[in-house]
């Protein structure tokens, strides 16, 4: 261990020669150790890359993902080999260069089908824009819940599921009950538009929208005729016009 400290402390020029000098017989915790010098350069990321016997090391392959020193074209080609919860947690650091988050995003995209219920809970949690446009249409409704905590998913994503035909009436239902996301304006509407949402959880949103949208909304041929009823309760006027036109 006083050994490998000694590893992570060396000055720019002794690290190098070291290197140079060791990277055949380097063992696993003296290559983190050099990864972790603050004066690990390119050449010495790509060194210890290059060594096969190295990179058969999980934790090795790993760092050198996670290097902004390494080579892009190694630290591409060490993502294929990433578990998948080191993945997802790479996908969202912008500490990692932007070409090589797409390249985890790629491989994230490939392996999602295969994933367990349980593996897309958690991921969903904390993944980035690439799985929360695929976590989004998900059936399993458990899936969407985990996405609301996500501090990744953005106002358009729900807006998006909101309106969609794919969306289901318990995802939703619990877009509705959600405390941060509910009270956009935006999310409001696209609930009350779109015909799968439950005709109550539609309905509690009309008393928050403009005069306005709820003018169009009655007008829309798709509104149910539960909800044109809400409306003129809510908007006398609305109701009034609307008996003229019989």
């Amino acid at each position: 261990m006083r050994y490998v400290k000694q590893i992570q402390e060396l000055p720019r020029r002794a690290l190098a020669d070291f290197i140079a000098a060791n990277v055949r017989t380097l063992l696993e915790d003296e290559a983190l150790a050099a990864l972790k010098n603050p004066y690990v350069t390119p050449q010495i990321c790509q060194l210890i890359a290059q060594s096969h016997r190295l990179t058969g090391f999980y934790s090795v392959r790993l760092r050198l993902v996670e290097h902004r020193a390494t080579p892009q074209a190694h630290a591409v080609k060490f993502v294929h080999y990433l578990h998948w919860p080191d993945m997802v947690r790479l996908s969202v650091d912008v500490r990692i260069a932007a070409p090589v988050r797409r390249a985890i995003d790629t491989q994230l995209l490939l392996r999602v089908d295969k994933l367990t219920l349980g593996e897309k809970i958690a991921s969903a949690k904390r993944c980035g824009l690439a799985l929360i446009k695929v976590f989004l249409f998900d059936r399993d409704p458990d899936v969407f819940a985990s996405l609301l905590v996500n501090q990744r998913v953005r106002e358009e994503d729900l807006v998006l599921i909101a309106g969609s035909e794919r969306a289901t009436a318990e995802k939703l239902q619990l877009l509705a009950a959600d405390r941060k996301w509910s009270c956009r304006y935006a999310v409001r509407k696209a609930l009350v538009l779109n015909p799968l949402t439950p005709r109550s959880v539609a309905a509690s949103q009309l008393r928050f929208l403009t005069a306005r949208d709820l003018h169009q909304i009655h007008r829309n041929p798709r509104t149910s005729v539960y909800l044109r009823r809400c409306i003129e309760r809510l908007r006398p006027a609305l109701a009034a016009m609307a008996f003229s036109l019989i």
